[in-house]
């Protein structure tokens, strides 16, 4: 199986997220230059709000200016508004709208970040509603902002419908698609319902940096597709892959302070990584202060189900990852810290399933591990293969002072930790297999 298309994602954009300077635009760049790179990379006098292209803040109070700043960011002519902050200044209704989300990646040139949202895009305490999406094609990052390399802010979404159906479609958000900047205090509110096959999430699909402050309620994730690993290894995939409330898919940086109710179904057969808050928290250096109330339903099996997040964990070496992927960690074992789970799990025949976390990933050759402090987990688990009431697998890992209450088909499940005879395997590690017995023909 090939290396995860998500992560190929990640060390492809690290170029993108250097040249951009996402730090700098997510806490403001001086006006000066925000001048300059609207200059540099729009076409005309006026932005599609008739305000200057000098303008350091662009308002937005209508939906028809929300669609013309959407279309504006991924057909690239603002540039990604680097450098500009975007204010929402009313309430915006989507309803009857055939949206575009606000930045996408382009498939053909993963290179092009023209296409993405670079500036700091605020809320301003205001909601947008029913926004619906629904695409057959193959699309990375959607959302209300596809991608984000910038930072979102001070928003409620309320009502999202987000359905991609195909096959190589990732990284899929009610609020944003794939996150490589900042997102905080965001809300997604009301009945809303996300379906992707590769990193679905309530408030990003795909992450690799930093989620704190956020809250979702009324939803439902759906994740999609079929895995087969009937050959005896786990392995990580393109397929069925990450779904969470909050986050999808992560790897790297860090949460803090997010809460999250609603449900997570997998539809096809032995999805991996499902969770409450996320379905992959991998190579995060912390987690902390976070919340859910979940129901996970996969009535196919599965691998990797736990009530906080499906598979987590860091490398002993810290900048492993660094080369490929762009992300360099901190602490090991990673730190899952004061967070709280009340977890109801329906997963007849899953395995490495844990009430709190799933599994580590073994990848490049140990598997990740965590380190769980002042955590608590209530719930039951019906039909799980020797699963654990705090974690379905947990090599080199470590469980301090965790309060778990968590029943196996409907009987009180003592140990903590379950027992797997097989490791959850990154692609990276198939991949470097077949190279060392490629050398070694």
């Amino acid at each position: 199986m090939k290396k995860s298309l998500l992560k190929k994602m990640f060390s492809l954009m690290i170029a993108a997220i250097i040249t951009t300077a996402v730090c700098a635009c997510a806490a403001g760049s001086s006006e000066a230059q925000s001048t300059e790179n609207a200059q540099e990379t729009a076409a005309g006098d006026v932005t599609p709000y008739d305000q200057p292209l000098e303008a350091a803040v662009i308002e937005i109070g209508t939906a028809d200016e929300l669609l013309a700043f959407a279309k504006s960011v991924t057909d690239g002519s603002m540039g990604g508004y680097a450098g500009q902050t975007v204010v929402l200044t009313a309430d915006i209704d989507c309803a009857g709208i055939e949206w575009t989300p606000a930045g996408t990646m382009d498939l053909e040139d993963m290179s092009n970040y023209s296409c993405m949202f670079q500036g700091v895009f605020d809320g301003q305490g205001h909601r947008i509603s029913n926004v619906t999406f629904e695409s057959d094609y193959p699309i990375c990052g959607v959302g209300i902002i596809g991608m984000n390399l910038g930072e979102v802010k001070n928003l409620t979404a309320e009502n999202i419908q987000i359905h991609c159906t195909d096959t190589y479609s990732m990284a899929v958000g009610a609020v944003v698609g794939y996150n490589m900047g900042v997102i905080h205090d965001v809300t997604l509110t009301g009945e809303n319902e996300v379906a992707g096959v590769n990193a679905a999430g309530g408030i990003t699909g795909g992450s690799t940096n930093h989620v704190y402050n956020c809250t979702v309620d009324g939803t439902t994730i759906r994740v999609l597709g079929d895995n087969d690993f009937s050959d005896g290894r786990i392995i990580q995939c393109d397929v069925a892959e990450c779904g969470g409330l909050i986050i999808g898919g992560s790897f790297g940086g860090t949460m803090e302070n997010c809460t999250a109710k609603g449900t997570i179904i997998a539809e096809g057969n032995e999805p991996v990584g499902l969770g409450g808050i996320a379905g992959c928290l991998e190579m995060m250096d912390s987690v902390t202060d976070c919340t859910a109330d979940v129901e996970i339903i996969s009535e196919k099996g599965g691998h990797a189900i736990g009530g906080l997040c499906g598979y987590s964990g860091t490398h002993s070496v810290g900048d492993i990852a660094l080369m490929t992927e762009g992300v360099e960690t901190h602490e090991y074992p990673g730190i899952i810290r004061n967070c709280h789970v009340t977890v109801k799990m329906n997963v007849p025949g899953a395995t490495h399933v844990g009430g709190l976390i799933g599994t580590g990933l073994y990848y490049y050759g140990e598997e990740t591990a965590f380190r769980i402090v002042d955590c608590s987990v209530n719930g039951e688990i019906v039909g799980a293969v020797t699963p654990g009431s705090v974690a379905g697998r947990a090599e080199n890992s470590v469980i301090e002072s965790c309060e778990a209450s968590v029943t196996l088909d409907g009987e009180e499940l003592t140990d903590q930790t379950g027992t797997t005879d097989r490791m959850y395997e990154s692609g990276d590690q198939e991949e470097e297999e077949e190279t060392e017995a490629d050398e070694a023909a």
